[in-house]
């Protein structure tokens, strides 16, 4: 399963190479449908990814797209949440086209509404939704996706050479906190910080204490790894606790998100939303939530 979603991911870097995908609203979206897709056809996944999809009488998976983005809360563009049986595991991640081929300034300032050092509060906008995320890293897989307009298959050095390429949460803020968010590296004129470019983000991957991810290694971790992060399902639902502020609460029957469809979007702050149960696998009983 994971090796299907890492082709589709390989299809979609070659359509923003060939330009029927202009930005990284457009891939995530088409990467979502994708995947969606990949869940439904049972017959498209065993012929070509030789995986058999178990289904109950009912859907075992769901799907909502919010054309407004509200990006609040989470700090990222899509979640997806893996049901097996009655736990759950929930991931999040955030894309980012930094159009490697040229010079980009795909990062920017926003307001800044949380603690700072800085006089006028402005922050990096990728810095800040780092911080956002750091909040919900306790409970879930959040990883940062970086879109490579470069053809699939080309080399480039630090990036994947066939998807788009993968950093782990925690190591994307960790470098950003001492790279980015330092009061000793503000421009002094117009008392800003420094904003993340392609030579930060290279400069990061160099530094990552493994080789780039692609998403099939991702996928492969958030499966079969534990890492504490099986949620127990309560009356339907889960409830993600942040590090500070208000739990949120999502529904995890087919029946109940369609229900709730809105208020997901409204709660968390997502432009995707996708819900997959695996019939054919059990998460393990370690470490549960």
């Amino acid at each position: 399963m994971a090796q299907g979603i890492y082709i589709l991911d390989q299809y979609i870097r070659q359509d923003i190479c060939e330009g029927c995908i202009q930005s990284e609203v457009d891939y995530v979206s088409t990467l979502m449908a994708y995947i969606r897709l990949f869940f439904r056809s049972k017959q498209l996944a065993k012929q070509i990814y030789g995986f058999k999809i178990q289904r109950s009488n009912d859907d075992s998976y769901s799907s909502q797209v919010l054309n407004k983005s509200l990006e609040r809360k989470f700090g990222c563009d899509a979640l997806i949440i893996f049901r097996a049986g009655d736990k759950v595991k929930v991931c999040m991640f955030e894309a980012k086209y930094p159009k490697l081929k040229m010079k980009s300034n795909w990062d920017k300032y926003q307001k800044n509404d949380m603690p700072s050092h800085y006089t006028n509060q402005e922050i990096s906008h990728f810095h800040h939704q780092l911080r956002r995320q750091q909040k919900w890293a306790r409970v879930a897989f959040i990883w940062e996706l970086f879109i490579n307009d470069h053809p699939p298959g080309s080399p480039l050095k630090f990036f994947d050479t066939y998807g788009s390429t993968c950093i782990w949460h925690k190591d994307a803020y960790e470098y950003s906190e001492s790279h980015i968010n330092r009061i000793d590296k503000y421009d002094h004129k117009t008392k800003k910080p420094e904003l993340w470019d392609n030579s930060y983000l290279k400069d990061c991957l160099e530094h990552l204490p493994y080789n780039p991810l692609n998403l099939e290694e991702i996928f492969n971790t958030v499966l079969f790894k534990n890492e504490g992060k099986e949620i127990k399902i309560k009356d339907g639902f889960i409830s993600l606790e942040p590090e500070d502020g208000q739990q949120i609460n999502i529904p995890v029957t087919i029946d109940l998100i369609r229900d709730y469809q809105y208020k997901i979007f409204e709660e968390a702050g997502v432009r995707e939303f996708l819900f997959i149960e695996l019939k054919n696998i059990v998460f393990s009983n370690t470490n549960s939530m």
